[in-house]
Formats: C-alpha cells, sequence, structure tokens
C-alpha cells in the first residue's frame, strides 16, 4: 500500500481507523448486539474475523443458551462463520459504485441474517453515528489532507451502510462534510499531484452519500419584446446648417413639398435630408423627389 489510488481505504492509517471502528472491544452480554457486530465485523474488517487469534468462538460460547432467543437462519450463519470463517468471508459484495470510491480492501461478505433480524439494527445505527461524528470532528480546522486520511475511514463505512440500505446520514451532514472537505483540500499545497486520486475518490464518496450541492441558477434574462425588435432605429437628430446660398425646394409625390438641408454622394446614389413642410426630417434618394424651379 502506499499509492494511494485505489480508494479510500490504500493507506494504512485508514485501515487502522476502521479496525477502530468495527472492532469488538469489552464483553457484549447481550447476544442480539454480540451478533450483530460479528456479522459487521465480517462484512467490513474480514480480515479480523478470518485471522489466526480471532477469539470470536470464546466470546460466543460465553453467551450459552441466551443464543437460543436469535432466529434459526441467524444462528445457522453464525456457525457456518464459525465452522470456517476464511471461507465465509472470502467473497466480498460491495457494490461497483462503492469500490470506485473505497477501494477493494475490507470487502467481506454482507450476510443477512447477521444483520437483518431483530435487535441489530440499534448495533448497525451506533455504528453509523461513530463513524459520521469521526467526520464531524476531523473534516475542520488547519488540516491538511495527509492529516485526514485516516479518518476518511469514516466515509467508507458510511457509503458501505448507505449502498446496503442500513444506514444513511442526514442531507445537512453530508453537505457540512463536503465544505469540510473542500477546505482541506485548497488549503494542502504541496504534493497536490500525489493527492489527484485520492480527492476524485474522496469526492466520489460524497456523492453516493448525496448529490452535491447545485449551483444557483443564473437569474433569467427579460425576453425582448417583439415590439422593442420591431421598433424603429431612432437616428441622431441632424444638425441643420445655417443656409448660405439660395434655397433648394423640392417636391415628393407622397410627402409634398419639401426644403433641401443636406445632400450626400452624387448621380443615382444622391441622398438628400429635406425638411417637409409638415415638419418632419426625411432622407430621400434624388431621383425620387422632383427640384423645383427658384
Amino acid at each position: 500500500m502506499g499509492t494511494w489510488d485505489d480508494g479510500l481505504y490504500d493507506n494504512d492509517s485508514a485501515l487502522d481507523e476502521l479496525w477502530r471502528l468495527v472492532k469488538l472491544d469489552g464483553d457484549e452480554p447481550d447476544p442480539a448486539r454480540l451478533v450483530a457486530r460479528i456479522g459487521l465485523l465480517a462484512w467490513l474488517n474480514p480480515v479480523s474475523v478470518a485471522s489466526d487469534n480471532s477469539d470470536l468462538p470464546a466470546r460466543v460460547a460465553a453467551l450459552g443458551d441466551g443464543l437460543a432467543r436469535l432466529p434459526a437462519a441467524t444462528r445457522a450463519a453464525l456457525q457456518t462463520l464459525l465452522d470456517d470463517p476464511e471461507a465465509t468471508t472470502k467473497d466480498g459484495s460491495r457494490t461497483k459504485a462503492a469500490t470506485a470510491a473505497i477501494g477493494g480492501y475490507s470487502d467481506g461478505p454482507l450476510i443477512d441474517a447477521l444483520l437483518r433480524f431483530p435487535g441489530a439494527q440499534p448495533v448497525i445505527d451506533e455504528l453509523g453515528e461513530r463513524a459520521a461524528q469521526l467526520l464531524d470532528r476531523r473534516l475542520r480546522g488547519d488540516v491538511d489532507l495527509y492529516e485526514i486520511a485516516g479518518p476518511m475511514a469514516g466515509l467508507g463505512v458510511l457509503i458501505d451502510l448507505q449502498q446496503a440500505g442500513l444506514w444513511a446520514p442526514a442531507p445537512e451532514r453530508v453537505l457540512a462534510w463536503r465544505g469540510g472537505f473542500d477546505d482541506i483540500d485548497r488549503r494542502t499545497k504541496s504534493e497536490r499531484s500525489f493527492w489527484v486520486k485520492y480527492v476524485r475518490h474522496v469526492r466520489r464518496g460524497f456523492d453516493l452519500l448525496g448529490p452535491a450541492p447545485s449551483k444557483p441558477d443564473r437569474p433569467d434574462r427579460p425576453a425582448k419584446s417583439t415590439a422593442a425588435k420591431k421598433a424603429p432605429v431612432r437616428r441622431p437628430a441632424l444638425r441643420e446648417q445655417p443656409q448660405t446660398g439660395p434655397i433648394e425646394r423640392f417636391s415628393h409625390p407622397k410627402f409634398g413639398l419639401a426644403t433641401l438641408l443636406a445632400r450626400t454622394r452624387t448621380g443615382d446614389a444622391e441622398s438628400l435630408d429635406l425638411r417637409f413642410d409638415d415638419g418632419v426630417v426625411r432622407k430621400i434618394l434624388g431621383k425620387f423627389v422632383t427640384k423645383l424651379d427658384d
């Protein structure tokens, strides 16, 4: 390990944190709680169940007749696990979407009979809350990505629980974790090329817990009215030059008589600015008007 390319668990500190989250610490006299914790251990950290120094048989034996209160399918699944823990835990059950974020480490069988029976859900809820509180505490403050790589095992646990339909954090909590992680990512300035894939795995994990916050919509631009589109272009008012020569008058078949204000171009393209006797100034091609004799 050490490349951190394969997901949240591809580093020793994350696996250590995972072990602390799901380990069987202390005595557990309640049969339902102990069996549910064993089911979580076989699923989320199977190497602990398959190891030679596992004390699971002794723990179960200490329950005595209490096991008889559990469903028959639960007792049978537990016995199968104890008889051959290595074979029972060799196959993983992680979804493809979860694997894309977490990687392939610590992927054991999700044995329904050990996790979906009366009395198991409170144990699952406690694990989900412990993992969530780990993220609450660590995804804040002046830390860098290296310092939170271990605690991000909590995100891996939550992803597996959520994908199995066993526990899910509140959406506002996920948003707070996203924001905290984004701040930490921005603060981490060194070895950026090292963190590219890891950051991508983390963001995939958050996406599984809840959709990313949407970007605020741009305000709609007011639609241009048809009237505005068809409004005539207003030309700047023509500044009339004082007459220095003879006044020239013209006649237009529609607009009537007018006085010349200015002329541009020559020949067929000659254009005249005329102030007609109705007070309106119009630009008219010279060929469409008749010059009146002086």
